[in-house]
């Protein structure tokens, strides 16, 4: 089994974010939530753009750093750290009237596809991910996610 075949099946097992969301944390949306954290709407998303992201992958076997632009694009590159191979990444965004961002995206060199979709929270200057926003539902911390300039 090579180390690309061994990569894909975590991948796509895990359902990766923008390929992921940062380190996941043992806490959950009531917790964040508790603390003061809060979802994006909308409207504070589209404020956000054009976007830069950087996550760890929830495996904790690479990375990556994605821009997503005002016109609903999404490009930049993962890394894999075992293999440490890297890929190009392409793919589109939209955003949801009740804030959930859906993701459909391709690594190129991985032959890689994922289309997940996230609600994002922040709770002061850093911001987290999770697949819905129900009580119990596990959040991911974003390593590094903000507005560049055009």
């Amino acid at each position: 089994m090579t180390h690309l075949h061994t990569f894909r099946t975590p991948v796509l097992a895990l359902g990766l974010l923008f390929g992921a969301t940062g380190l996941w944390a043992q806490s959950t949306v009531a917790e964040l939530t508790a603390q003061g954290g809060s979802v994006l709407t909308k409207a504070q998303w589209l404020e956000l753009l054009p976007l830069r992201i950087e996550t760890q992958w929830p495996n904790r076997q690479g990375e990556e750093e994605l821009f997503l632009s005002t016109d609903g694009k999404i490009t930049g590159k993962g890394y894999h750290f075992s293999s440490r191979s890297e890929s190009a990444a392409s793919g589109s965004w939209r955003v949801e009237d009740d804030g959930k961002v859906c993701t459909p995206k391709t690594f190129v060199a991985w032959n890689n596809s994922t289309n997940q979709c996230w609600y994002f929270f922040r709770l002061g200057a850093d911001y987290f991910a999770a697949q819905k926003t129900d009580a119990d539902t596990r959040v991911g911390k974003i390593k590094s996610m903000g507005k560049i300039a055009p």
